[in-house]
């Protein structure tokens, strides 16, 4: 088996604690009656800056199946990932529909539940989006990748999902379909839950694991502009929220797509100049799955706390408290869970340290002895 790509040790660590980030700041704008003044410039242009983690999981996600598995999937992929990915997805599902009816009083615990299981209603939707993916790979491998160079895949699959979510961004479904019934909630998971939505993101992650040595060789040809791409595409992401242009906040903007992707490349050229990966940053990699998953549901709980003092606390110490607390309450959980037989089948599977280390040293050498 090919050793762990250093690198993506970083971008779980960013996009994790970013996701965290992102959901403290969007705590504060609901229980705080912010208006638009500079402060909520502030928040909501940081919460629009930290949108790239989402779709970074997702990029992380095919990346690792294209660059570990290049012919075929082993046999236990999808009895593994079913196992530690798609029963915890059940298992939250279900402690959100719970905490929600408890925290919330006009939440009904059957109905919250259906909604999240069948209409992607939490944090959760995303491994929805990851398990179609796992069963698109074999399929892309064989009927596309391997008749089609990689330049007509990729500009087609960004066209693809840049027309797909244009729909979403720009089309008005109360003006021109009012006569279907719940159209706000069909909506809005044709918005999120299909494929297309993301399909750049996959495509570009594939070819990038597929061919690791020469994704990194190019990178490191681009060092100089990588920066400058990833500040323009943050700038125009601004510039369309505050112009009107696009005003929804979220990962399925147009505008997210390439700003996400800038994101992920300058964060690969990065890690792949550090020769030893910082232990914190290996830590939070390795309990990023269950990070993501947990932290919200601590979040309905502190905000219901921090709501009580929102008169005597500032705003910035809420989102700091709420990011620090969230973190470390999950990673205890995840943790903890782990030391039980059935736990990484609620919580996600966390691997051994010491596999992770080897791997990551192995990789090392390799790097170096490549790129010297």
């Amino acid at each position: 088996m090919k050793p762990v790509v250093k690198e993506i040790f970083l971008l779980r660590f960013v996009a994790c604690l970013g996701i965290v980030l992102m959901h403290s700041v969007t705590l504060v704008l609901d229980i705080y009656d912010i208006e638009e003044n500079t402060l909520f410039f502030v928040l909501t242009s940081l919460q629009l800056a930290l949108m790239f983690g989402t779709p970074v999981f997702i990029f992380i996600s095919e990346f690792v199946m294209a660059y570990s598995y290049s012919d075929e999937l082993p046999k236990r992929f999808y009895k593994k990932r079913f196992s530690y990915i798609f029963l915890p997805f059940i298992f939250i599902g279900v402690v959100d529909a719970a905490l929600h009816s408890i925290h919330i009083n006009s939440v009904d615990f059957e109905k919250k539940l259906l909604l999240n299981f069948f209409e992607g209603d939490f944090h959760g939707y995303f491994i929805i989006i990851i398990f179609q993916f796992y069963f698109l790979h074999p399929l892309f491998v064989k009927f596309i990748a391997t008749k089609y160079s990689a330049f007509q895949v990729i500009v087609t699959a960004c066209l693809i999902n840049l027309i797909y979510l244009a729909v979403f961004n720009f089309f008005d479904p109360f003006k021109y379909l009012y006569f279907l019934p719940y159209i706000e909630v069909e909506w809005t998971v044709l918005n999120k839950m299909p494929f297309p939505a993301w399909i750049a993101y996959f495509v570009v992650a594939y070819y990038c694991g597929k061919n690791y040595e020469q994704f990194l060789s190019l990178l490191h040809r681009l060092r100089y502009v990588l920066p400058t791409v990833c500040l323009l595409m943050l700038a125009m992401l601004l510039t369309s929220q505050w112009s009107g242009l696009i005003t929804e906040v979220h990962s399925k903007r147009l505008d997210v797509i390439f700003y996400t992707l800038s994101v992920a490349f300058l964060l690969f050229f990065i890690a792949s100049k550090i020769k030893t990966m910082p232990k914190l940053i290996i830590f939070i990699s390795r309990y990023s799955f269950g990070i993501y998953l947990l932290h919200p549901i601590f979040n309905i709980m502190l905000k219901s706390f921090f709501a009580k003092y929102i008169d005597i606390l500032n705003p910035f110490t809420v989102i700091v408290s709420t990011f620090l607390l969230s973190t470390i309450c999950s990673i205890c959980v995840v943790f903890l869970l782990n030391k039980w037989k059935f736990g990484p089948y609620l919580v996600g599977q966390v691997y051994a340290k010491e596999k992770s280390d080897n791997k990551m040293k192995l990789s090392q050498t390799k790097h170096l002895v490549n790129h010297r």
